[in-house]
C-alpha cells in the first residue's frame, strides 16, 4: 500500500527536487491517459500530479513534511484520495468541479485560522493578517486581513510573512491539483500553474488537436480486451477456412475417430497412422493466395516486410517529435497501428491462420505488459505460451515433422484452449470484479 506522496512518487524523503521532478516525469509516462487507457491509471495518474504539486513546490514540501502525510492531507487537500485506494479507484484523472469547492474552502479557512506559517503560503505575504474574536458564526476577519476568513468562535492571530519562488500581496492559499487556490484579492504568482500541465500532451490543450468530441472518446476506451479477443477471432476464421479447404479429409478422420472409439490405444494409432488427407499447417498456408501477387517470390515478401518496418520507423518518428523518448512503454494506440500492419501484410501472405498465429502472442505479450505495469491484476506472462504454439507448429511443419497429432496439438487445441483464457478471464474480472 502507498503510504506517502514520497512512496507513490517512488523517491526517498531527502530527494533533491529535481528527483521528484524526473520521478514525476517517468510516472507520468505510466499513467498518463495517453500511454495508459486502464480505468484505474487515471485515478493514479490524479494522485501522482497531486504529489508532485506539492513535493515539486519547496515551500508546500517543506509544510508538508512538517505536518506529516495524515494531517496534511486532512488540514491542506480536502478530496484527495486516501492513500489506501490510490491503487484501485475509478475516478477520473481530474478533479470535478464539485469536488473542488470544497478544496477551495478548506485552503480558504485554513488561511484564515492561522494554520500557515512563515513560509507556508503558496506566495509572497506582506500584510500583517490579525484575526478577531467571533462570536458567532460567520465571523469576518479584521480590516487589515486580505482574503482570510474566521470561522466560528475561533480567535488567530499570525503574521504571515512567508516567501518563495513567486511574489504578490495580500495573497494566501493552498496549491490544490495543479491549481492555486487563494483567498484573497492579490495577485498571485506564476506558480498556480502546475508543472504536470507542461509534461501534459500538446494534443490535450484548449484548441489543440485533443479538443474534440471524437479524441475525447477515443482516449476514454479501453481497447485491451477488445484486441485480444480480435486477434482470437481472427485465428478462429483461420482455423475454419483451413477446416473448409480440409474437409473431406477431416471428414475421414471422423469417422476413423468414431470406429476407434473412447479406447485411448485405438485413438492413438489412428491419429499416428496417417494424415487422411489433411494438409500440413505449411502447405495450407503456402497454397493460400488472397490476392495475386503483384511481384515475384523474394520481392513481395521484401515489400511486405517493408510495410511493416515502415510503420514502425513511422511510430519511432511520431515519438521522437512528440516526447522526444523513442523507447519508452508501448502505448495501446501504437500496439493498434502495428497490429493493422501486421494483419494486412500475414492475410497476404498466409491468409486469417498465419495472421491470427502472428497477432495472438503480439498482442497477448504487450497486454499483459501493458496491464502489469498500471495499478490492480497483474495477468501472468504464462497467458502467452500458449498462443505460440501455432508459430511454433508451423516450425516444426516447415521442418517436415509435424504429423497429425502434433498439429492438431499446435494449431487446435492449444490455441482455442490455452488462447481463451486471458480473454475469459479479463472478462470476467471486468464485469463481476472476480
Amino acid at each position: 500500500m502507498t503510504e506517502d506522496f514520497y512512496d507513490l512518487l517512488d523517491v526517498p524523503a531527502d530527494a533533491s527536487q529535481d528527483e521528484i521532478k524526473t520521478a514525476y516525469r517517468e510516472q507520468v509516462r505510466v499513467y498518463h491517459p495517453d500511454h495508459n487507457d486502464d480505468d484505474r491509471a487515471r485515478a493514479q495518474f490524479t494522485a501522482v500530479k497531486k504529489a508532485y504539486d506539492i513535493l515539486g513546490d519547496p515551500v508546500e514540501r517543506q509544510a508538508y513534511d512538517r505536518l506529516g502525510h495524515e494531517d496534511y492531507v486532512a488540514k491542506r487537500t480536502s478530496g484527495l484520495p486516501s492513500a489506501d485506494v490510490w491503487q484501485s479507484s475509478d475516478s477520473g484523472d481530474e478533479t470535478s468541479d464539485a469536488d473542488e469547492e470544497p478544496e477551495r474552502a478548506t485552503a480558504t479557512a485554513g488561511a484564515g485560522s492561522g494554520a500557515s506559517a512563515a513560509g507556508e503560503s503558496g506566495s509572497t505575504s506582506t500584510t500583517d493578517s490579525r484575526s478577531s474574536t467571533g462570536a458567532s458564526a460567520g465571523a469576518a476577519s479584521s480590516a487589515s486581513t486580505a482574503g482570510s476568513s474566521a470561522s466560528a468562535g475561533t480567535t488567530s492571530s499570525s503574521n504571515a510573512a512567508g516567501t518563495s519562488g513567486t511574489t504578490g500581496t495580500g495573497s494566501t492559499g493552498t496549491r490544490t491539483a495543479g491549481r492555486t487556490t487563494t483567498g484573497t484579492t492579490g495577485t498571485t504568482g506564476s506558480t498556480g500553474t502546475s508543472a504536470s500541465n507542461a509534461d501534459a500532451s500538446a494534443e490535450s490543450e484548449p484548441g489543440g488537436f485533443g479538443d474534440n468530441a471524437v479524441v475525447r472518446w477515443w482516449r476514454r476506451q479501453n481497447f485491451s480486451l477488445p484486441l485480444i479477443w480480435l486477434s482470437v477471432v481472427v485465428y478462429l476464421s483461420g482455423l475454419g477456412h483451413f477446416a473448409s479447404a480440409n474437409q473431406s479429409g477431416l471428414e475421414a478422420l471422423r469417422v476413423e475417430l468414431a470406429a476407434a472409439g473412447t479406447d485411448p490405444d485405438a485413438l492413438a494409432t489412428t491419429l499416428s497412422s496417417g494424415r487422411y488427407g489433411i494438409d500440413s499447417s505449411v502447405t495450407y498456408l503456402t497454397a493460400f493466395e488472397l490476392v495475386a501477387p503483384p511481384l515475384e517470390g523474394t520481392m513481395w515478401y521484401a515489400a511486405l516486410a517493408g510495410a511493416v518496418g515502415l510503420t514502425l520507423l513511422t511510430l519511432l518518428g511520431v515519438r521522437a517529435y512528440r516526447d522526444g523518448d523513442t523507447w519508452g512503454p508501448v502505448s495501446i494506440d501504437e500496439t493498434i497501428v502495428v497490429a493493422l500492419a501486421v494483419t494486412a501484410t500475414t492475410v497476404l501472405v498466409g491468409g486469417p491462420l498465419l495472421a491470427g498465429a502472428v497477432l495472438m502472442p503480439m498482442l497477448f505479450a504487450v497486454i499483459v505488459r501493458h496491464t502489469r505495469r498500471g495499478p490492480g491484476w497483474k495477468p501472468s506472462y504464462l497467458y502467452v505460451l500458449p498462443v505460440l504454439a501455432p508459430l511454433v507448429g508451423f516450425g516444426v511443419a516447415a521442418a517436415d515433422a509435424a504429423t497429425l497429432a502434433v498439429d492438431l496439438a499446435a494449431l487446435v487445441v492449444l490455441p482455442i484452449v490455452g488462447g481463451l483464457g486471458l480473454p475469459l478471464r479479463a472478462t470476467i474480472r471486468k464485469h463481476f470484479g472476480w
